[in-house]
């Protein structure tokens, strides 16, 4: 009788999965620009270790202010550039076509899965997803190289 109590309820209330759900923790932290804060970002991995390649990976951003999409996109292309990525350019095209503006509180996530599909997340709703391989890496690499804009924040997001 139980087992059909909580079949029932989980019928009327599913368990609602994350994209982060099955992944853990790795670190956390804050990107301010001048006087503001701009996001909290969090980075995960299967066992809450960074390894640079090992996916699933996922980068959540919650935005503390609101930003045009187009100031998304440029941001995201000229951080491409001055971190030497080799980026396509139908990536900021395609990337046009799923990204919204957002809004403080607002929730963006990227997880890339190990067959290199890339899926972004919008307040844990799917906006779309980026086939090319190459692309998630890429896309990860402004917060997780070296040569972030904000190696303190890197270091946070890595766990170290």
């Amino acid at each position: 009788m139980k087992t059909l109590i909580l079949l029932g309820w989980l019928l009327v209330f599913p368990v609602l999965a994350t994209p982060v759900s099955d992944l853990t923790l790795v670190g956390e932290g804050k990107m301010r620009w001048l006087f503001w804060e701009l996001y909290q970002a969090r980075f995960y991995s299967q066992d809450g270790e960074y390894r640079p390649g090992d996916y699933p990976q996922a980068l959540e951003l919650r935005y503390a202010r609101n930003i045009d999409r187009d100031d998304l996109l440029e941001a995201t292309v000229v951080e491409w550039e001055r971190l030497g990525i080799d980026w396509k350019p139908e990536w900021p095209r395609q990337l046009a076509r799923i990204w919204p503006s957002v809004s403080r509180r607002d929730e963006l996530v990227l997880r890339v899965d190990d067959n290199g599909i890339s899926r972004f997340y919008f307040n844990w709703q799917l906006l779309g997803e980026m086939t090319d391989p190459e692309f998630g890496p890429a896309f990860l690499e402004i917060w997780m190289s070296s040569n972030s804009r904000d190696p303190a924040l890197t270091r946070q997001l890595k766990g170290s």
